[in-house]
C-alpha cells in the first residue's frame, strides 16, 4: 500500500511535471513566433529591397502633369535630393532632372521636364527621388545625363507613375535667345550643302536644324558643330536633297538643349515635327536654295 507521505510526493512531482512541460510548450511557441517573424520581416525585405529616404508629395500617382511641371517633395533623411524621370517608351534610363531648391522641414521643390515637343497626351512617365549623402554619391553623378539604372545603395522615394496631359504643347514662360546666326544671313541664297556659323552664350552646346519653309516641312538635326572661341562654332547643314527644286526656301534655327533628355531627341541625322517647346534658340533665318545645275540646264534649254 502507498502511504499518505508516498502519495503527496507522487502528487507534488506530478505538478512539477507539468508546470515544466507548460513552461517548455511555451518556449517553443515564442521560439517559433519569433522564427515566423524572422522569416516574415526577411520576405519583406527581399521583396522592398529599396532604401525611403524621400517621398514625393505632388504629383500624385498616376495623375495628369504638364511638359513642364513642378516637382514637390520631402526628405526623411540628410542628404541632396535628385529628381529623376523615366519615359515608359524609351531605353529605361533616368534622366537627371534641375537641382531642386530645398526649404524647411526637409523639402524640395524643381521643376521637371516631361517628354519633349514628339510626346503625346497620354505618355507614360515615372518619377523618383534619391538622395546623396556621400562625396562618392555626388561623384557618382559627375557629369552624368542620364543612370541605366539606380544603385541599390542609394536612399530613394517609391516611384510615382504620371501620365502628360492636354497641354504638352504649352511651355512657362517667354522662349529665350540664347545663340545667333552669323552664317548664311536672311534670304541668302545658298547651295545644298553649305558651311553654317554661329555663336552661342558661354556653356551652351548648340545644335542646328534646317526646315522646309512650308506647313508640311519638318526639322532635320545637321551636323555636330565644332565650338571654336567665345562660343562660335560651326557645322555643315544640308538644304534638301538632289530632288528638291532650284529655289525652294527653308528655315534654319540654332537650339540650345536645356537638359540630356531634350538633347536626345535632336540625334544627327534624325527629324522632329515641332522645336522642343519653349527650348531656348536662335531667331529663325529663311534662305532659298541654289542649284548651279539648275541653271546650267535651263541655259541649255
Amino acid at each position: 500500500m502507498v502511504g499518505a507521505g508516498q502519495m503527496i510526493n507522487f502528487v507534488i512531482s506530478s505538478n512539477r511535471m507539468e508546470k515544466d512541460m507548460l513552461r517548455t510548450t511555451a518556449n517553443t511557441a515564442l521560439l517559433i513566433a519569433v522564427l515566423l517573424g524572422a522569416v516574415i520581416v526577411d520576405q519583406q525585405s527581399l521583396g522592398s529591397p529599396k532604401r525611403r529616404g524621400a517621398v514625393i508629395v505632388s504629383p500624385k500617382r498616376n495623375t495628369d502633369v504638364e511638359r513642364s511641371h513642378e516637382v514637390i517633395g520631402k526628405l526623411y533623411v540628410p542628404g541632396q535630393p535628385v529628381v529623376l524621370v523615366r519615359p515608359e517608351q524609351g531605353d529605361g534610363s533616368w534622366w537627371i532632372q534641375p537641382a531642386p531648391t530645398l526649404s524647411d522641414r526637409g523639402y524640395f521643390k524643381t521643376e521637371v521636364r516631361f517628354g519633349s515637343s514628339t510626346s503625346r497626351r497620354g505618355d507614360k512617365f515615372s518619377l523618383v527621388v534619391i538622395v546623396l549623402q556621400s562625396p562618392a554619391d555626388v561623384e557618382y553623378l559627375r557629369e552624368r545625363e542620364a543612370l541605366p539604372e539606380i544603385p541599390e545603395s542609394l536612399w530613394q522615394s517609391e516611384e510615382v507613375p504620371v501620365v502628360l496631359g492636354d497641354d504638352v504643347k504649352k511651355d512657362k514662360g517667354p522662349v529665350a535667345i540664347s545663340a545667333a546666326v552669323l552664317k548664311p544671313q536672311p534670304d541668302e541664297k545658298v547651295r545644298r550643302v553649305s558651311d553654317f556659323m554661329g555663336r552661342v552664350s558661354a556653356g551652351l552646346m548648340p545644335i542646328v536644324l534646317v526646315c522646309v519653309d512650308d506647313s508640311t516641312g519638318v526639322w532635320w538635326v545637321q551636323d555636330p558643330v565644332v565650338m571654336g572661341k567665345d562660343g562660335y562654332f560651326k557645322s555643315t547643314v544640308r538644304f534638301g536633297n538632289d530632288e528638291t527644286p532650284n529655289g525652294t526656301k527653308f528655315r534654319v534655327v540654332v537650339v540650345t538643349p536645356r537638359s540630356g533628355q531634350e538633347a536626345s531627341i535632336l540625334k544627327f541625322g534624325t527629324s522632329i515635327v515641332d522645336l522642343p517647346n519653349g527650348i531656348p534658340r536662335s531667331k529663325e533665318v529663311v534662305v532659298e536654295l541654289e542649284r548651279p545645275d539648275a541653271k546650267r540646264a535651263e541655259g541649255a534649254e
